[in-house]
C-alpha cells in the first residue's frame, strides 16, 4: 500500500527543522544595533533605553558608555553584528543573544526585552568579551 500525498506532506512538515521557526528578535534590538553601527553607541543607547526604567538613569548610561568605550579602544570600531538566537522566556519577555563585531574582536551580549503596554522595552543588557560570561553554556561548549 502506497502512502497518500497528504500523509507524505504531513510527515515532511512534522520533520522540518525547528530552525525554520526561529524567533525574530524584537525590532528595538536590531534598531539599536543598526543605530550603533551607523551613528555610534550614544544612538544605540537612546534606542535601547527608550521607555525602559533606565532611560533617564545617568549612572547606568555612564557605566555602559564606559564599558563600550574600553571595548572600542581595544577592539576598534563596530563593523557589524550577528543575532545568535532569541527565545521567549514568557509571553511578555524575550531574551536575545547576539555578537557585536569589531575590527579586532567580538563582544557577546544578551538583551532582555519586555513587552510593555507601550511596546517593547529593554530593562536589562549584559555584555562581555568572554562568551561564557553571558551566553548559555551550550552556546559556548556545544550541546
Amino acid at each position: 500500500m502506497r502512502p497518500s500525498k497528504k500523509v507524505l506532506l504531513v510527515l515532511l512538515l512534522v520533520s522540518a527543522p525547528v530552525a525554520c521557526f526561529a524567533l525574530e528578535p524584537p525590532k528595538i534590538v536590531t534598531d539599536g544595533l543598526d543605530g550603533y553601527k551607523k551613528s555610534g553607541y550614544d544612538e544605540a543607547f537612546k534606542i535601547w533605553m527608550k521607555g525602559s526604567p533606565l532611560e533617564n538613569d545617568k549612572t547606568s548610561y555612564m557605566n555602559m558608555k564606559g564599558g563600550m568605550t574600553q571595548i572600542e579602544a581595544a577592539y576598534g570600531r563596530m563593523i557589524g553584528y550577528e543575532i545568535l538566537k532569541s527565545v521567549n522566556m514568557s509571553p511578555s519577555t524575550t531574551r536575545t543573544y547576539a555578537v557585536i563585531l569589531y575590527e579586532m574582536g567580538p563582544l557577546f551580549l544578551y538583551m532582555d526585552c519586555y513587552k510593555s503596554p507601550k511596546g517593547w522595552i529593554i530593562p536589562e543588557i549584559q555584555f562581555h568579551t568572554k562568551p561564557q560570561m553571558v551566553l548559555p553554556q551550550r552556546f559556548v561548549f556545544g550541546e
